[in-house]
């Protein structure tokens, strides 16, 4: 997959692929909970480290959705 720049702030960059979306990190439990409710494949394209740092520097969360119809479904919702 290509890979996609979602932010850059001061000289860091929070790069992803084309499946990767990106949500405001307050969403997080609400995220996860629809996606239970809604059997949506998700997962988190980064350790849980380097998510945590993105949380905290970027203040958003990536979520990959590997299936092209779930991940528009979500894009529906949550971009």
């Amino acid at each position: 997959m290509g890979e996609k720049i979602f932010m850059e702030r001061d000289r860091f960059v929070l790069r992803g692929d084309n499946r990767d979306i990106m949500v405001s990190a307050q969403y997080r439990k609400e995220v996860l909970r629809w996606c239970r409710q809604n059997k949506i494949d998700l997962e988190c394209p980064l350790s849980v480290d380097n998510q945590a740092i993105v949380k905290d520097y970027f203040g958003v969360n990536l979520w990959r959705i590997k299936d092209e119809q779930q991940r528009m479904w979500f894009a529906l919702r949550w971009s």
